[in-house]
């Protein structure tokens, strides 16, 4: 197993460049990317290459649909100072924008509602970031056994298909990073959770990483056969 995990992240590496102008913005999940990310980083090698992170334990889709900060909700931070999703993105001059957010929210229990809280933050995110590429993730999934009233995969499931279709819409990428996370029944693979219940450890954030690395590939090769 670790030798072919090893043989994944490095074939991936060729990857890692389409990352160096991008900002990944979300909540604990993306965060935990993020620390995984920097420990690599200090080790020497480049998952994600220069990308940068902005996510918040705690941070929901809610907040992300603001126009200003709620100081009476958990907030996203630029050295040290509260930020929107616009706002903070603007601030890392990023060219490209991969969000994931709503699993705070119970992504899919309020449907129609969580749906406009995207759409809402997405015209937030253009509008204050002109020529900005913008990739919306999948909610990652949970662990069977950890489904709640507010937490369900088939909320979660509904969440990440009607997402996709407002991505569709919207005319910009929607990128499922989900399906590489699930085991055979389709919830989340207690082998690539810290918790057994939604949180990744380093199995599962190496899963989540080669799907953003197989999408960088597809891309490149698409332009290739575009030239």
């Amino acid at each position: 197993m670790a030798l072919c995990l090893t043989l994944t992240m490095w074939v991936s590496y060729a990857e890692d460049a389409f990352f160096d102008e991008a900002v990944f913005v979300g909540d604990s999940i993306l965060r935990s990317v993020g620390r995984y990310v920097a420990q690599r980083r200090r080790e020497g090698e480049s998952p994600l290459g220069e990308a940068s992170f902005l996510a918040a334990d705690g941070y929901t889709l809610y907040a992300g649909s603001l126009r200003t900060i709620d100081p009476e909700r958990i907030n996203l931070t630029r050295n040290g100072v509260p930020v929107t999703v616009p706002d903070g993105i603007k601030a890392t001059k990023a060219r490209r924008a991969f969000v994931m957010l709503g699993l705070n929210d119970g992504a899919g229990s309020q449907l129609e509602k969580h749906l406009g809280f995207y759409e809402r933050m997405i015209t937030r995110i253009l509008e204050k970031n002109p020529g900005l590429e913008l990739i919306i993730l999948s909610v990652t999934p949970v662990v069977k056994t950890a489904q709640a009233k507010r937490l369900s995969q088939l909320a979660i499931d509904r969440f990440n298909q009607g997402l996709e279709g407002l991505c569709g819409e919207r005319g910009i990428a929607y990128l499922d990073v989900s399906s590489a996370l699930k085991d055979e029944e389709g919830y989340l693979n207690r082998d690539f959770s810290s918790d057994r219940r939604v949180h990744l450890n380093d199995l599962g954030i190496e899963a989540l990483i080669k799907t953003l690395h197989d999408y960088a590939g597809a891309r490149a090769a698409l332009q290739e056969g575009g030239e």
